[in-house]
């Protein structure tokens, strides 16, 4: 009787996978250790040595980029395609996807259903690119990408877009700013409907109108101060940047009600036009612990859409958006049609309701 013969964890490794390559689950670039040691309940090292053994073996061949791998050209060849092309596509949040705004939560779902139809596979990532300065050596362990596949990044940023076009990552964001990078973005924008509100407030005799910029990019901080001007200039009225659109560094419950404070000393805001239903949430706390009533004393408007503002007494004055044009877009996109005949703004529809009125 023969002995049965003793293999390595490396070795039984190094089977596993060229049993996957053989069966032509890749055909090309090979994924990254990390995923592969996850997948496999092995360490990396390991999945490293294992790929050395197939390098050896003439089952992978080393394309010298990063530690990466790819099927070796004999085995490529041999590959006869049984099933359409795998369709995988990466969605990107700077945090979990449940501390995101319920907007975004709604179009990130709704996209992921829809790929999901289609035939896709889809993979959640997140890491926090929206206060980086520069790129992280930790998003290329984080977002292994193979050639092509789309990746779509919600609230994306410069340093993301630089990232990804060196890295050449095919990629496009949901809201964001790009600074003219040429990074395709899909998005309802801020500055549209803080004009239609700014523009139903002034006439209703307000002048003294407030948006904080707290936490938001350079960029788009200078598109809402922009639009606040041209509007309160269009009224005959004077702007000020540091009265209408205060910035903070910080989006917290104690830095909004600090900030309410020094506005109320300074001269008492009739309106106030919030980016982010957190911040509304403080800033009516606020008002009601001053013994202020919405409208009577302060009107208040919120640009973007919640599921819980109608719980909101009385009903809010709001934006409503419609994920299913925006969905349908992305999702042509990353078909790879033509973006020419696409519209990356989508337009939002104002919600009237009942916490506007004319100035006290």
């Amino acid at each position: 009787m023969k002995p049965i013969k003793r293999i390595t964890v490396i070795e039984a490794t190094a089977e596993a996978l060229s049993g996957l390559i053989r069966s032509g689950r890749w055909s090309g670039r090979i994924p990254g250790t990390r995923l592969l040691a996850a997948q496999l309940k092995v360490s990396q090292p390991t999945v490293q040595k294992a790929l050395q053994l197939l390098v050896e073996r003439g089952v992978v061949e080393s394309a010298g980029e990063r530690r990466s791998y790819q099927t070796s050209a004999t085995l490529r060849s041999s590959f006869q395609p049984k099933e359409s092309p795998r369709k995988h596509i990466f969605l990107l949040t700077h945090q979990d996807l449940r501390l995101v705004v319920d907007s975004a939560q709604k179009i990130v779902e709704s996209l992921r259903k829809q790929f999901a139809s289609n035939g896709w596979e889809v993979s959640f990532r997140s890491f926090d690119y929206l206060h980086a300065k520069a790129a992280h050596r930790s998003w290329d362990r984080i977002l292994e990408v193979e050639e092509g596949e789309p990746v779509i990044a919600l609230y994306g940023r410069p340093c993301l877009a630089e990232w990804a076009l060196k890295r050449g990552i095919r990629m496009a964001f949901l809201g964001g700013v790009t600074d003219g990078l040429p990074i395709p973005m899909f998005a309802v924008k801020s500055s549209q409907m803080l004009g239609e509100a700014y523009r139903r407030l002034i006439a209703l005799g307000h002048t003294r109108i407030v948006t904080p910029l707290c936490d938001r990019a350079e960029s788009f901080s200078k598109t809402i101060k922009d639009e606040a001007r041209l509007q309160f200039e269009r009224a005959g009225l004077a702007y000020s940047a540091a009265y209408t659109n205060p910035e903070r560094d910080y989006l917290t419950p104690d830095v909004t009600r600090h900030l309410m404070e020094s506005l109320f000393k300074q001269a008492p805001p009739t309106a106030i036009v919030l980016l982010d239903w957190r911040e509304l949430v403080a800033v009516f706390c606020f008002l009601s612990s001053r013994g202020l009533r919405v409208p009577q004393d302060v009107s208040l408007v919120l640009l973007n859409e919640q599921t819980d503002s109608d719980w909101f007494s009385p009903p809010l004055a709001r934006f409503r958006f419609h994920p299913k044009r925006m969905v349908s877009q992305l999702h042509r996109w990353a078909e790879g049609k033509s973006l020419s005949d696409m519209k990356g703004v989508i337009e939002a529809t104002w919600v009237p309701g009942e916490s506007i009125g004319p100035p006290p």
